[in-house]
């Protein structure tokens, strides 16, 4: 599990998700497609209703990384 906190563009290593009840059904159905298909080359947004905030989600695997982009690759890689 790689963490990026993209307003300081730098990894954490910890977070809380409060979500309402609506938000976590959307993110169990947006990881639950992703599952569905081993699905390396997307992602799923989940936001709240006033799109304020917004949770990324996407499978990773060291060996499929093609489709992210350079900071991605180097939060997974360099888990920093």
């Amino acid at each position: 599990m790689r963490i990026l906190d993209v307003d300081n563009n730098s990894a954490i290593r910890k977070v809380i998700l409060y979500l309402k009840i609506e938000e976590a059904r959307e993110l169990y159905s947006s990881i639950g497609m992703l599952l569905k298909e081993c699905d390396y080359q997307n992602h799923s947004h989940v936001s709240d209703a006033t799109y304020e905030h917004e949770v990324t989600v996407l499978l990773y695997d060291e060996h499929h990384m093609k489709s992210l982009n350079e900071r991605s690759k180097r939060i997974i890689l360099e888990d920093d």
